[in-house]
């Protein structure tokens, strides 16, 4: 088995989907409470910022692979 940057993408990307979800969930259990605390609702959107930065950098972890695989298969061709 073999463990590649593109894995290693995925798996950013897919913890940053586990965090999103945990953050709605939180957000849903403060709009069921007549009175929210405020510091759970900005935990949780600072949550959901940086679960968008982690997907965006697994995402590009792909992107650069992909684009270095390209080039050593230029190289060799």
């Amino acid at each position: 088995m073999q463990i590649g940057a593109a894995s290693s993408g995925f798996q950013i990307i897919a913890n940053a989907n586990q965090q999103v979800s945990e953050s709605a969930q939180t957000l849903a259990e403060v709009a069921a409470k007549r009175e929210p605390q405020q510091n759970e609702v900005v935990d949780a959107m600072v949550s959901l910022s940086q679960a968008e930065l982690y997907a965006k950098a697994g995402a590009k972890v792909i992107q650069t692979e992909s684009k270095m695989l390209g080039t050593l298969l230029d190289v060799e061709a």
